[in-house]
């Protein structure tokens, strides 16, 4: 071939749908030529064929989070909603509510303990007067 003719590859695209996800992976097909006469008796013996096909992952790889899924292109009738998809906004606000529930009682601590620090009398001290 020419020099710069790139080899022929064969691809194969898995779509899986597991855990509310659809998970994806792009495989090339491997067909090992044997490289004598007795690795070609061999495989045809056991697969029935001369040539050994395997599969091997090639990337890229990626798991889509399905959030809604429309009729149109961008819009129209919901045909698929998942019920488990917290937004990104959600989570921040959660997190904010949970950092100045935290803060309002630290306040309310200081609060408590400046009252509490008020009330505490200490009785005098008949021997602070000695030195």
């Amino acid at each position: 071939g020419h020099p710069k003719s790139k080899p022929f590859v064969d691809r194969v695209m898995a779509f899986y749908y597991a855990d509310n996800k659809i998970w994806v992976r792009n495989y090339q097909i491997l067909e090992q030529q044997p490289t004598n006469a007795l690795e070609a008796h061999l495989a045809k013996k056991q697969l029935g064929q001369e040539e050994a096909t395997s599969l091997v992952e090639i990337g890229p790889r990626f798991v889509m989070n399905p959030i809604r899924i429309f009729r149109g292109s961008f819009g129209g009738q919901t045909l698929f909603q998942n019920p488990e998809f917290v937004s990104p906004n959600e989570i921040r606000a959660m997190q904010h509510k949970r950092k100045s529930s935290t803060y309002v009682q630290r306040k309310e601590s200081e609060k408590k303990r400046k009252i509490r620090k008020e009330e505490l009398v200490v009785p005098e001290d008949p021997l602070d007067s000695v030195f």
